[in-house]
């Protein structure tokens, strides 16, 4: 077994319980040897999961890794990767630092149920993408922007 698998198990084994019965739990660590993933006892394993805010680290480490190794670049307009509609040139970069103007819930975004995010497709986000009115210079997240402060 390698580091990654072990620390993902026991990831897995800490978390079990902590959040209820019916809340399943998954487990993912990354080293040399690659990725290992574990998930509580009878989560399927096309499970999906609700991991909140760490998402934007997860996906501003995996954009970084893909500008250095050439695959894309910051400055890559999102429409030359998904079908943006009129906001394709909306940069990686802008959508990585929280400044592309876009809002901060998609145009079909249901507040208040259960579960707001169960209808969220990737074809969803893509239309969504698509008929969100972008206000460049808008800020990001908060009413200001880190960005400015950097």
């Amino acid at each position: 077994m390698s580091r990654a698998t072990d620390t993902a198990a026991a990831a897995v084994e800490a978390f079990h319980g902590v959040f209820g019965v019916d809340v399943m739990v998954a487990g993912i660590a990354i080293d040399e040897t690659g990725t290992a993933i574990s998930l509580s006892d009878g989560c399927p394993a096309d499970a999906r999961f609700e991991v909140g805010s760490v998402t934007k680290t997860m996906t501003a480490v995996l954009l970084a890794l893909l500008a250095g190794d050439g695959v894309l670049g910051l400055d890559d307009g999102i429409g030359r990767w998904l079908d943006a509609g009129p906001n394709g040139d909306i940069t990686l970069r802008e959508l990585a630092t929280h400044t592309s103007g876009l809002p901060r819930l998609a145009p079909s975004h249901t507040v208040g149920t259960k579960n707001p995010y169960a209808y969220l497709t990737a074809d969803v986000a893509e239309a969504d993408l698509r008929t969100a009115t972008r206000q460049p210079g808008a800020g990001c997240w908060t009413s200001g922007c880190w960005a400015r402060w950097a």
